[in-house]
């Protein structure tokens, strides 16, 4: 039998844990995961600043333009990040002229049937010299969003489905999105929702002072008007960022892909389809669209990224971890768990087993306290 000792230190460790011992909110410890040095990382290749990881001499890529070499290298480096996270990496193939989108799948644990993406078009365009075309907010932004959130979300367990998507062929008018979409539609599949990230680093009007709104745009037809209010709730939660949600069929990128197909998806975006065609952004496909332009909010694309995780987590049902120092199966560990460990201390029973054992080893001691202690404040319950 092992004897409780219980120091002063250990008394006012336990009294530290009786304040404020709740869990920290899973969303946002997950979104917070995001980093502008993370997403600096990705788009510095995509838009050639460093060579294309793993090409041998290098590989700089000066445009991704749908019908040159350089938008397959890019497919197979996104590809390859995905595959590397562990997710169930393919190409969709819809017109050999044109590069393939890029799908990387999570599949869900209790719903798979459900599916959830977030997505942006990697290709680029610049109708001066389509060779120099570096489309950093153009959509290096969005693709790099799903690369990053990628990265992140697959360390984690979801009741549905996600798919991280690059869209090759936005260009050409959304044609590697709404390829894809029809096939999806074709085989019956479930999309539950998509959210669509262009252009979310210059918010700002480079052809109105001051600027007459500073904010993210949130485009939804009517049918996804729930998804585009469902959306607004989580930047209002997670982030400081301002934002407008828009009800217009007319405002296109590549979530209108999905509009066409009765599915309900969103864009977001610095500024409206209009605006942008409007000149409120001067690189718009100009050789000035790189990441060391001075007009990009980095701060900004940061939160738009968070709050579009924030909607994508709660989407797709996170399924949070066990608590391993949770005794009553409560889903959390609390002071109840600790009531259960101390009334049975010094248990050492190899046949029935010891209810504060959290460890295995057929007793309950101060290895099972540590178990517990570095545990506290976990909460998994709803």
């Amino acid at each position: 039998m092992r004897a409780l000792v219980l120091t002063a230190s250990l008394g006012l460790a336990f009294a530290g844990l009786f304040v404020g011992g709740v869990a920290a909110d899973e969303t946002e410890d997950i979104i917070n995961q995001a980093s502008v040095e993370e997403y600096h990382s990705y788009l510095r290749v995509l838009t050639g600043v460093d060579p294309v990881p793993g090409t041998d001499p290098p590989v700089y890529l000066t445009n991704r333009y749908s019908f040159y070499d350089e938008i397959h290298v890019a497919a197979q480096w996104i590809y390859d990040h995905f595959a590397a996270l562990g997710l169930d990496t393919s190409f969709h193939e819809f017109d050999p002229a044109y590069g393939p989108n890029v799908i990387g799948e999570l599949y869900g644990s209790t719903r798979p049937e459900d599916i959830y993406i977030i997505c942006g078009h990697f290709d680029t365009y610049h109708a001066a010299d389509q060779h120099n075309a570096p489309g950093c907010d153009d959509n290096a932004s969005g693709t790099c969003t799903a690369m990053m959130a990628a990265r992140i979300l697959s360390q984690y367990e979801f009741e549905g489905t996600i798919r991280f998507i690059a869209w090759a062929g936005e260009e050409q008018w959304m044609v590697g999105s709404l390829a894809y979409v029809a096939d999806a539609w074709a085989a019956g599949e479930n999309i539950v929702a998509a959210i669509n990230l262009d252009m979310i680093l210059h918010p700002g009007f480079d052809n109105h002072d001051p600027d007459p709104d500073y904010d993210l745009d949130i485009e939804g037809n009517n049918p996804s008007q729930w998804l585009a209010q469902y959306l607004a709730e989580q930047y209002a939660a997670y982030t400081p960022i301002d934002f407008e949600v828009h009800n217009n069929p007319d405002y296109v990128s590549d979530h209108w892909s999905f509009w066409q197909y009765g599915y309900d998806a969103v864009g977001l975006c610095e500024n409206t389809t209009y605006e942008i065609w409007g000149g409120s952004n001067d690189s718009y496909h100009q050789t000035t669209d790189t990441i060391d332009n001075p007009h990009f909010d980095w701060d900004f694309a940061l939160h738009v990224i968070r709050g579009g995780m924030a909607g994508l987590i709660d989407l797709a049902g996170l399924i949070p971890p066990e608590c391993p120092g949770d005794l009553d199966g409560d889903g959390d560990t609390d002071q109840s768990d600790l009531g259960i460990l101390l009334g049975d201390w010094g248990c050492d029973d190899p046949v029935n087993g010891c209810a504060g054992d959290l460890d295995g080893d057929d007793d309950t001691d101060q290895s099972d306290l540590g178990i517990l202690l570095a545990d506290w404040g976990c909460a998994v319950g709803p």
